[in-house]
């Protein structure tokens, strides 16, 4: 079936905001009454949508989402393949706030998008708040303007943090032997630490420290040392006058391969694509 024209605002950023801030590409509104698929953009991004009016279904890859008004809200990469499905016999609406910024990839991670794009929000009314107030910036570029996109935008992803309680973690509230360790790792975060050695760091032994890392951290060791890792590795990417070739001596790896296979295996890109993205020029048409 044929769908209405959406009533989309697009933004071309600034290189400033695009080096510095997050910054915004389309906001409004969207409206479908039949099933529309969209496929991956090369470039990064990351869509903020939820209902408006009417009721569907979100396929991201072999899964499937319902899609509820709020305080329920899905956020998703633009580099994922994407289908919208109406449902009922009401056109789909929906809200769209289309943007972008340095180490958005790392927000997605953390935010864990790949698996579990709904979130319920304990605020929505911000949600709601900072879509008028980037559409009024979007339209008038008042002074001083794409600041003030980024400022609403980070306010935007605090939400999202909040609801995924991952703004609870506070050192002086962990057993000093997990904060020993998390110094440890702070103090040479390249080093491809192994979990014995920050046992010992915090005076346990292994399986004593391993138990108690995961269940104040929520994650194995390991797994918080490579998420470490790939953070550092994005901001040394982020310099172009550091070839990758240095990107993966300074993170301890034998060779530029080795390294290239492990930024892909945990990002889904190669360094070089990375770098490629950050150059961001032309936005596409994003998804709602």
């Amino acid at each position: 079936m044929a769908n209405q024209k959406p009533a989309l605002i697009w933004v071309r950023p600034s290189r400033v905001a695009r080096r510095l801030l997050f910054h915004l590409f389309v906001i409004g509104t969207g409206r479908a009454t039949g099933l529309r698929e969209f496929t991956s953009f090369e470039k990064p991004g990351a869509g903020l949508s939820w209902v408006a009016s009417g009721q569907g279904h979100l396929q991201l890859g072999s899964q499937q989402w319902e899609l509820k008004p709020p305080p329920h809200f899905c956020l998703y990469s633009a580099g994922r393949p994407r289908v919208f499905t109406p449902t009922g016999h009401k056109p789909l609406v929906t809200r769209l706030i289309w943007f972008g910024g340095p180490g958005l990839d790392a927000w997605l991670d953390e935010l864990d998008v790949e698996r579990h794009p709904i979130f319920k929000l304990r605020r929505p009314a911000v949600i709601f708040r900072a879509h008028e107030r980037l559409l009024r910036l979007a339209k008038s570029r008042s002074p001083k303007w794409e600041w003030k996109v980024h400022a609403t935008l980070v306010g935007v992803m605090e939400e999202l943090l909040l609801s995924s309680n991952l703004l609870l973690h506070d050192k002086r509230s962990l057993p000093r032997e997990i904060t020993l360790a998390l110094n440890a790792i702070e103090a040479d975060p390249a080093r491809d630490w192994r979990a014995d050695e920050l046992a010992a760091q915090a005076g346990l032994g292994y399986s004593a420290f391993r138990a108690l890392f995961r269940k104040h951290m929520r994650e194995a060791p390991h797994d918080y040392i490579q998420s470490r890792r790939v953070d550092l590795a994005r901001e040394l990417l982020a310099d172009q006058r550091l070839r990758v070739k240095e990107v993966a001596q300074r993170l301890h790896f034998s060779t530029e391969y080795y390294f290239s296979n492990f930024f892909r295996r945990k990002t889904g890109v190669s360094p070089t694509e990375f770098r490629a993205h950050l150059s961001f020029e032309n936005p596409q048409p994003p998804t709602r």
